[in-house]
């Protein structure tokens, strides 16, 4: 009895598995081909919660609203314009964070969703993102804590090890909203991105009233693979239309994996590619020269489900993306360092954020603290 009700449930698992993904299949073809959005079906709400967890309910809204039945037009409209708001308030703070980084003379790169909005995709509301990401140079470190920690921001203990001086990003929060301040792209002991190119091949752009830089699309589109690659591909499938933009012809996916394989970062990048060209067939079909990473098909498979992975194929999925086994055994060492320093951080000596980025208190460092230097 108990292994049929097992089996039963697997059964059940599978089939829940295989129609979310027809789900998602339909609504990319309806981006690639928008007078397809008609056949969506407004009464299945498994559609819409397949739509919203992929976070493709504004841009269908933008892309497909003449075309969609009125219920799933009116739904996605609504949608669209709680994310417009959103983007605004995040690029009003990202506005003044980049202004008091200037201020404290550092170089800043604005990264992933407020770029790609006017990047990619050029109308308002289109791309949701949650939080503001910023890159500054490794050496700024310090002065870049100081000129948040002035606008009021508080730091996080987002993860292990993000007071050491040589992790790669440190996560701050202010009244709802998050800043992700990088330091490097991804963990430095994952792979080995040249940062002067980063920085020398940055291009201008805009958000809002204030001159920006964002990265290079070559480089944009490496760092979305492996940003991806770190959430073991179980991402939301805006995140493929966003590579199909960054790449939008087989010469730029070329020129990215030849860029890749020398950064060490390959296999993300080849993953992502055949996942995005899988679902976006328009796109796929121009990827031919494209060559698939020997464990991307197995991601292929199991893409589509808006339940999370098991913790076992997280873990499977991190271990085969790295180019080599130096590279895997060198990031495992260094995390394993600072899981047990967390343990005692947390445990025993309990010190705050604050206190472990030494960070001097708030009211003396707004006060005492010139713009621009390190406290």
């Amino acid at each position: 009895m108990t292994l049929s009700v097992e089996h039963g449930l697997l059964v059940g698992r599978v089939a829940t598995i295989l129609s979310e993904r027809e789900h998602l299949v339909a609504l990319l073809a309806a981006l690639e081909d928008p007078p397809r959005a008609a056949g969506l079906a407004p009464e299945d709400p498994l559609l819409v919660t397949v739509a919203r967890h992929h976070r493709l309910t504004p841009l269908l809204s933008a892309t497909c609203g003449e075309t969609l039945p009125v219920r799933l037009a009116e739904t996605f409209r609504r949608d669209r314009l709680v994310t417009a708001a959103r983007n605004m308030v995040l690029g009003q703070v990202a506005e003044a964070c980049l202004r008091a980084l200037t201020d404290a003379g550092v170089r800043t790169i604005v990264l992933k969703g407020l770029d790609y909005e006017t990047r990619l995709y050029r109308v308002a509301g289109a791309r949701p993102t949650s939080d503001v990401d910023l890159l500054v140079p490794a050496e700024k470190r310090r002065a870049a804590f100081a000129a948040l920690d002035r606008l009021g921001f508080e730091p996080r203990a987002a993860a292990p090890g993000f007071d050491d001086p040589d992790y790669h990003e440190v996560a701050w929060t202010r009244q709802g909203v998050e800043i992700d301040l990088h330091m490097a792209l991804a963990p430095l002991a994952r792979c080995r991105i040249d940062y002067s190119a980063v920085w020398a091949e940055a291009q201008s752009s805009r958000v809002g009233q204030t001159d920006i830089l964002v990265l290079a699309p070559t480089h944009a589109a490496i760092f979305h693979s492996l940003h991806m690659a770190i959430d073991h591909f179980d991402v939301p499938a805006i995140y493929l239309v966003d590579l199909a933009r960054l790449l939008p012809s087989a010469e730029d996916a070329t020129r990215a994996d030849a860029l890749a394989g020398t950064w060490h970062c390959r296999r993300p990048l080849r993953t992502a590619i055949l996942l995005a060209a899988s679902f976006l067939t328009r796109w796929g079909a121009a990827r031919s020269a494209a060559t698939p990473y020997l464990f991307s098909r197995r991601v292929v498979r199991s893409y589509g489900s808006t339940t999370p992975l098991p913790r076992a194929e997280q873990l499977f999925r991190k271990l085969v993306h790295f180019d080599t086994e130096a590279d895997a055994l060198r990031y495992f060492i260094v995390q394993s360092r600072r899981n047990l320093r967390e343990i005692v951080e947390r445990r025993v000596r309990k010190r705050s954020a604050r206190e472990r980025l030494a960070l001097n208190d708030r009211r003396s460092s707004r006060q005492d603290v010139p713009p621009g230097r390190t406290p």
